[in-house]
């Protein structure tokens, strides 16, 4: 039931859509990307110590907040990439 409910699958719901994320910002010019792949790198930290260690209730919340505001911010950082790139062309 954990992996239900409980807080790792929520770590895991975040980290593929870290995944995906990465994925899409491979594929991407070198002024976003590079942007992109530091923001996901610190995300990757989160979200590696959500993964890996012991943390109290309260530390594990504010760090999921912070991982999924980040993860909403690097994808408004790619649509909006991809809108100007679709403006230059």
């Amino acid at each position: 039931m954990t992996l239900l409910f409980g807080w790792d699958w929520k770590v895991r719901k975040m980290r593929k859509k870290w995944d995906r994320l990465r994925e899409k910002t491979l594929k991407e010019k070198d002024p976003l990307r590079e942007r992109l792949l530091k923001k996901l790198d610190n995300i990757e930290n989160n979200l590696r110590i959500l993964e890996e260690q012991k943390l109290g209730r309260v530390d594990r919340a504010r760090i999921t907040k912070t991982v999924e505001i980040e993860l909403e911010e690097a994808a408004a950082m790619l649509e909006e990439g991809k809108a100007e790139e679709g403006v230059y062309r």
